[in-house]
């Protein structure tokens, strides 16, 4: 993952050896959902992390067209079938972090039953890998048949399959599995569970700092669908210079509106879709205007104060990145008056900073807050800052792969 805040020679970070992270509960409470964002945030953070989906290696093994009576774990026939897709993962999650460089994992499936979950447990223990159970429990009838409709639906068990059929059949697979769950009791576990997408926590047995943070982050974790936007602000009357903190200029003000147009245009379209599509009635959701405290930011985000359902926040952490001595420089000025400084910048354009200055590393650890708190909205978000911010809050959602050197190169055209 990109823009990861902190690297060491070995790859390992807090002194924490390696953590296997294992989900537990019935489908559609979120456990997919939380595994890949926790990916995101612990990649981030220079935690090399990977999640293991068990579905994936269902289809691998056994295609896509399986009875739901796969899922019946009552059904000994399946019994064969279900634990060769479970030990396969295992044995991949194994080499991962004894082989492959990783220190922490997820092993994403139902894992209901407590004997076999303490067979898995030993398995990792033996491999002297720590084990983190974290259990997805929803008691709220509505957010699951709402998890449904809106993700499960779209799997690839059900690309050939109506929507209502797909429905169906995956409220099956859950009557088939639900007699046989049983909930964790075991207090000699480490364990998180999470009560209705984030209603409230039961925690035991934590052990150590990066437990702790993975903790601490899906404390933070809902499932709600929502959208975040990332717009620059405005050109300003002093477009270079980052102390004088210009008002918006004519075309500034131009531009400002037009965004306004366009995203609440988005949002009414967005809107539609869903509810043709689900059933679901999101208009009334609010849309949150987080703005830096730029003037030419803040003057951006007032063209959306007078609309029904927006609120607009100032806040300073999105503060664009400081130049430092470069104030007011261009590339090639910065190459003529600092030469040196110029191919220190070549060669590590992340990391490096001017004197007086930020890098963009340190906008990405003043960044951090605003990064959970972005995991904690329920709302749509628009964020609109200078564009060092954006590439930074962009690099924490991007794809897996894109470099480190990219980030300052990114580009948010108005």
């Amino acid at each position: 993952m990109a823009a990861q805040l902190y690297k060491t020679h070995t790859g390992q970070l807090f002194h924490a050896g390696s953590i296997v992270i294992i989900n537990v509960g019935l489908p559609a409470r979120g456990k997919t959902h939380g595994s890949r964002s926790l990916i995101r945030y612990m990649n981030w953070l220079g935690v090399k992390s990977k999640s293991y989906h068990m579905g994936q290696y269902r289809r691998r093994l056994y295609g896509t067209d399986i009875s739901a009576d796969y899922f019946d774990l009552g059904n000994s026939e399946m019994a064969g079938a279900r634990t060769e897709a479970e030990d396969t993962c295992i044995r991949d999650i194994i080499d991962y972090l004894t082989k492959g460089g990783g220190q922490l994992a997820i092993f994403d499936a139902s894992n209901l039953q407590a004997a076999r979950r303490r067979q898995i447990y030993d398995t990792f223990e033996e491999h002297k890998i720590r084990p983190l159970f974290v259990e997805y429990i929803c008691e709220n009838d509505a957010i699951v048949d709402e998890n449904i409709r809106k993700v499960k639906i779209s799997s690839p068990d059900y690309v050939s399959m109506d929507p209502e059929s797909a429905v169906l059949d995956f409220k099956q697979r859950i009557a088939n599995m639900q007699p046989y769950y049983e909930t964790i009791d075991d207090n000699d576990l480490s364990y998180i569970k999470l009560y209705n997408v984030g209603e409230h926590f039961v925690v035991n047995n934590i052990r150590g700092y990066l437990q702790s943070r993975v903790v601490f982050y899906l404390m933070n974790l809902h499932i709600s669908d929502r959208t975040i936007y990332l717009a620059r602000s405005g050109e300003s009357s002093n477009e270079g210079s980052y102390k004088a903190d210009a008002p918006l200029s004519e075309i500034g003000h131009r531009y400002a509106h037009n965004l306004q147009d366009a995203i609440l245009r988005r949002i009414k379209q967005r809107n539609a879709d869903v509810l043709a599509k689900t059933g679901v009635d999101i208009s009334k959701r609010t849309l949150k205007v987080w703005t830096s405290t730029h003037e030419k930011s803040y003057q951006t985000a007032e063209y959306f104060a007078k609309h029904e359902n927006v609120s607009v926040r100032r806040r300073m952490l999105l503060k664009g990145i400081n130049p430092g001595v470069c104030e007011n420089m261009s590339l090639d000025d910065v190459k003529r008056r600092f030469p040196e400084e110029y191919q220190a910048y070549l060669r590590d354009p992340y990391h490096h900073r001017y004197s007086l200055a930020e890098s963009y590393h340190d906008v990405s650890v003043r960044l951090e807050p605003v990064i959970l708190e972005l995991e904690r909205e329920h709302d749509d978000i628009l964020i609109i800052a200078p564009e060092s911010v954006l590439r930074c809050i962009y690099a924490y959602f991007a794809p897996q792969g894109l470099p480190d050197s990219l980030i300052p190169t990114l580009a948010f055209p108005r």
